[in-house]
């Protein structure tokens, strides 16, 4: 089915590759389902996440959810990233003279779409104005792709905004977009349909567990088919990122330093991160390196988690381990696609298991476990009533049992620790608080 579009004319480009668009190519992302109710409120709502995760498509979404139940609805788009926009952010008065001219602003109630809203000059302080002085008549929904510059500028968005963070394409959306399904998650009470899921979709699942730790979850590549394209695809985002985040909005002047450390990193995923260690390596000053590491972290490349600590006498590691946030960009980086390697690569799939624990739940709420003897517990989860999960990934053939540091620390934390979960390469086994659960079974499960 085809769609018209009445976005800005004056975004040429924006207007001409989205004219039309074919829904059937586009994945339902599940994280629309917590933006539509805010829509139509007194609130600004900020999509926050890295280029090309598909939040301009998001908006395209939530146009279309609006359009369906209010047909004369009044969406506008501008993108602040477009040097021929930029006209419209001088000032208040100005967006608003655009509005007026183009879209019969006051006389219409107008859902005002800003993509890249970081590139705005003094942004929060742009939106508190406007938001302020029209949220009778507007409703901003912007994005941004920055998180050192929209946490800046949200400052001053307090009590007005609201941020919903976009990720890449889960597996769990990436497996109901290939397959065209239309499933939830299913609780791990539900066993027997747990169990007949994965006894109905076994070989898919593998299949297209393999794609997903080779290619990841960028939509462009999610929804491409050819292998050459991917990895175009992935080789064109990469060098976006690098020219436009980097070079040209954190002015990093050493690019060949940066791109040293990010492929570093991406080697060490799932691994402690000695920062002194990468400076060494490097010839970079330890300043330099945190900075560099900063600007990964604040543009959604990498995730640094830090490790659970109550007893500091036993717990004492305070180097964070490193994931990258797209497994597709990992291999990029580190140039490996061979299909057997990339499958049972055990760093690979603990990142996976890190990028679904991530879909599902507060990046603070994750952490990793260590003591002084070196024992450790991959993952660390804080539930909402204060408990503790335990998850270790031991993507093997065969498991016995559960590993002894999650034993040791279950008997450290009796009452903390509730539930041990110990996930496999196809084991799966529910026996009251421990559960075995297949890598690729995890995204469709939820407790």
């Amino acid at each position: 089915m085809i769609f018209y579009h009445r976005y800005d004319r004056i975004t040429l480009d924006f207007y001409l590759s989205h004219i039309y668009h074919d829904t059937n190519n586009m994945i339902k992302r599940d994280i629309l389902a917590k933006i539509m109710p805010w829509v139509g409120k007194e609130k600004i709502l900020v999509l926050k996440g890295s280029r090309q995760v598909g939040k301009t498509t998001l908006l395209r979404q939530i146009e279309s959810e609006i359009k369906g139940c209010q047909q004369t609805a009044v969406v506008a788009y501008l993108s602040a990233d477009d040097l021929d926009n930029r006209r419209f952010f001088q000032s208040p008065d100005a967006l608003e003279l655009y509005l007026r001219q183009r879209y019969g602003f006051p006389g219409n109630f107008i859902y005002l779409m800003i993509d890249e809203f970081q590139a705005i000059p003094n942004a929060g302080i742009f939106l508190k104005n406007l938001f302020d002085r029209n949220k009778k008549n507007v409703q901003f929904i912007v994005s941004g792709s920055s998180s050192l510059e929209i946490t800046k500028n949200t400052e001053f968005l307090t009590g007005r905004a609201l941020n919903f963070m976009i990720e890449r394409v889960s597996f769990f959306e990436y497996f109901k977009y290939i397959q065209n399904l239309d499933i939830e998650v299913l609780s791990i009470e539900r066993e027997k349909e747990l169990r007949l899921f994965y006894d109905t979709y076994p070989q898919k699942l593998e299949m297209a567990f393999g794609e997903y730790l080779k290619f990841g979850g960028y939509p462009e590549v999610a929804t491409t088919s050819a292998v050459d394209d991917k990895k175009l695809i992935l080789s064109s985002i990469s060098k976006t990122y690098i020219e436009k985040d980097i070079i040209n909005f954190l002015k990093v002047e050493n690019v060949a330093g940066f791109n040293s450390l990010l492929k570093l990193l991406a080697e060490q995923s799932g691994k402690l991160v000695n920062k002194n260690e990468l400076s060494n390596t490097l010839s970079m000053s330890i300043n330099t390196v945190k900075k560099y590491a900063e600007f990964l972290s604040g543009t959604y490349v990498v995730n640094f988690l830090k490790p659970f600590s109550s007893n500091l006498r036993i717990e004492i590691t305070k180097m964070p381990k490193v994931y990258i946030l797209d497994l597709g960009l990992r291999n990029y980086l580190l140039d490996s696609w061979n299909s057997e390697t990339v499958s049972g690569d055990g760093d690979a799939v603990e990142n996976f298991v890190y990028l679904t624990l991530l879909a599902r739940r507060d990046a603070e709420s994750i952490r990793f476990y260590r003591t002084i003897g070196g024992a450790e517990i991959d993952f660390l989860l804080e539930e909402n009533d204060g408990s503790l999960t335990s998850c270790e990934v031991k993507y093997r053939e065969k498991i016995s049992g559960i590993p002894t540091a999650m034993k040791n620390a279950k008997e450290r934390y009796p009452q903390k620790i509730k539930r041990q979960i110990i996930i496999t390469k196809r084991t799966l086994l529910i026996d009251k608080d421990v559960w075995f659960i297949p890598a690729v079974l995890l995204p469709f499960v939820k407790w």
